[in-house]
């Protein structure tokens, strides 16, 4: 039996081909956003994370879902909270896995989840892990791109973040607003 542009099942296997290749487009887009954010943290530029995450909301499991909105909100919070070192950025290594995408074409939408490890060694002291946990996305399509619609950080493991974050700022201790 033919199909309307004339092939056996040609035309379906083509679409469905045509949309595989657009979800894995997509995946390979959001996980390397994902990992390029892991730079920018790592590095103290927080400017550049702001820019990320420019158009989207921002939480914590202390805070709350879409504590804050849009870069210069999300540039600050990131500036007030986390202690930078003199050519070293945070001091820390970023390690991202298990990452999982769920993208819908039709939509523009996705979520994902990502496992992360935080490790860090500030000036003058040993390496460790400090921080571990999930962070929980959610993208929209805008135009052709990929972007943040939102970003909740959940921690489920955490040592002492004194030379991570400002302790009169960070969640554990405050609000983490002032």
């Amino acid at each position: 039996m033919e199909n309307d542009d004339g092939a056996d099942g040609a035309g379906d296997d083509r679409v469905e081909r045509v949309e595989r290749v657009e979800r894995l487009l997509a995946q390979h887009e959001i996980e390397r956003l994902i990992y390029q954010m892991g730079y920018h943290l790592e590095d103290g530029n927080f400017e550049a994370v702001a820019e990320l995450l420019a158009e989207a909301t921002f939480g914590a499991d202390i805070l709350g879902r879409a504590a804050f909105r849009g870069r210069e909100e999300i540039r600050r919070q990131y500036e007030r909270t986390n202690v930078t070192y003199a050519d070293r950025g945070r001091a820390t290594k970023e390690i991202y896995s298990n990452i999982v995408v769920d993208i819908d074409l039709e939509r523009g939408r996705a979520t994902s989840v990502t496992s992360y490890t935080v490790a860090q060694q500030p000036p003058g002291d040993s390496f460790g892990l400090i921080v571990a946990g999930r962070y929980e996305d959610e993208w929209q399509r805008v135009g052709t791109a990929w972007r943040w619609a939102d970003r909740y950080i959940r921690v489920q493991y955490r040592n002492n973040l004194e030379r991570h974050m400002h302790a009169d700022q960070h969640p554990w201790t405050g609000d983490g607003r002032h």
